[in-house]
């Protein structure tokens, strides 16, 4: 008997991703590849989506341009939770009664770009670990080092993740100023000694055989708040940490131009560092350093438009006022008699101004001081700090508000020329700085 034998077709099924030549050639430009064939769909939904987004706000015209980078298999919530879970501790600005007054005839620089002189390293990467507060610090303390030394060097963000306890928290967040507190007591490593964490940046705990501090800073201040000019003013001296919101899905996928984004918010939660300024096709704008790599934006850069505080970038503004190396830690004396309070007008603001002070400092002039209002009919408060000679004047005005304050003039140019007889006219601590011929002010460099 001869048996037919029918073979029964076997339904096999096979995964197929739909063909998208622009998404194959992104995976090959940044190595990307899937554990899952689930995983690959949903990557490819989220990049055709990003490349729609892509498409239409190119068409506008508009003075950016988004395109593709190493994070467009993202949604924009997906981005979110892996790259922007900063959560900045929040504390009182030390800044809330701080005035940056314009100097009449003294001009900030047109352009400044702290990379091409030299006080910014390359770009980084924090990864998958909120820790932008911490590249954003070492990133204002490598430009005010080199600046003061002449030297470059990289310093370790690892450290500053998992070492400063200062109010920070690791991947989970932190604050600059926090940041810069802790260098001032504790020093700063070199990346290489203490190198981010592979594959992304971990809080972990302190390892304390890598800390070999070779940098501190000698002190830093708060920008006055949504104060442009006091924010332009801060960048041509050295690169300043700032704040700003991140969380719109023009920073996922920005690319080139100068950002000018009426959706933009002041909700801070990212830090950057601004190191430079100039003017591109009529808009002035501020260079700003990233911590996402060097395949996002401008080779890991933004430029975002000044005038607007766009994304909140002078709202919380920070910056060391010196760096040096850091040298070992002197002996601390033996406790003495508490210091009375001084209880004088005119105060240096690192030991706190009076109730009825403002904290001043002034375009192009270096310190600050505590300054009294003043008017046509209340004058200055003569009670003085130890030593000053200086004569209190009504010779300030804020252009913005038309308020008046106090000030110690002194002089620059003494009959002996001596710039330390000239000095000590204001006191301890503090300098006479030349403001205008033959006229100075005291304030104090901390």
């Amino acid at each position: 008997m001869i048996y037919t034998v029918v073979a029964a077709a076997l339904a096999i099924s096979t995964h197929h991703i739909p063909l998208n030549s622009n998404f194959e050639a992104w995976k090959r430009t940044h190595s990307k590849a899937y554990a899952t064939f689930e995983e690959e769909i949903e990557a490819l939904k989220a990049f055709e989506a990003n490349e729609m987004i892509i498409r239409e706000h190119n068409a506008k015209n508009l003075s950016y341009t988004l395109g593709h980078n190493i994070y467009s298999d993202l949604t924009w919530e997906q981005f979110q939770a892996k790259h922007m879970s900063e959560l900045f501790v929040n504390r009182n600005p030390k800044n809330a009664r701080r005035v940056h007054l314009t100097q009449p005839g003294y001009k900030i620089a047109d352009a400044k770009d702290w990379v091409a002189d030299g006080a910014v390293t390359p770009v980084k990467d924090q990864a998958r670990c909120g820790s932008c507060w911490a590249f954003s610090t070492t990133g204002s303390v490598e430009g005010a080092y080199q600046i003061a030394t002449g030297t470059l060097k990289s310093f370790s963000e690892q450290q500053l993740v998992s070492c400063d306890h200062n109010g920070d928290q690791g991947c989970s967040g932190g604050l600059m100023d926090n940041a810069f507190e802790y260098i001032e007591k504790n020093g700063i490593s070199l990346e290489e000694e203490y190198p981010y964490t592979s594959g992304g940046g971990v809080t972990g705990t302190c390892d304390t055989s890598k800390v070999k501090p070779v940098a501190t800073v000698t002190g830093f201040k708060d920008v006055p708040s949504k104060d442009e000019t006091a924010l332009k003013d801060a960048i041509s001296k050295g690169p300043v940490s700032v704040a700003i919101e991140a969380d719109k899905s023009a920073f996922q996928l920005y690319k080139s131009g100068v950002l000018d984004s009426s959706a933009c918010g002041t909700n801070l939660d990212h830090g950057v560092l601004a190191v430079g300024y100039g003017t591109d096709a009529g808009k002035d704008y501020y260079k700003v350093k990233n911590s996402w790599g060097k395949t996002w934006g401008e080779a890991g850069y933004i430029r975002m438009v000044q005038g607007k505080n766009m994304c909140g970038i002078a709202s919380q503004a920070s910056y060391p006022t010196g760096a040096k190396d850091f040298g070992p830690v002197p002996p601390s004396p033996p406790p003495g008699p508490p210091t009375p309070p001084t209880n004088t007008h005119y105060s240096d603001p690192a030991t706190g101004c009076l109730s009825d002070e403002t904290e001043i400092t002034i375009q192009g002039v270096d310190g600050d001081f505590c300054s009294p209002a003043c008017s046509f009919v209340k004058s200055c408060p003569t009670d003085l700090p130890a030593g000053v000679t200086a004569a209190p004047q009504c010779a300030l005005q804020d252009s913005a508000s038309s308020k008046k304050y106090c000030a110690l003039i002194c002089s620059p140019t003494l009959p002996i020329r001596n710039q330390q007889a000239a000095d000590a006219q204001c006191g301890e601590n503090a300098s006479c700085k030349s403001v205008q011929m033959g006229i100075g002010l005291c304030t104090y460099d901390d």
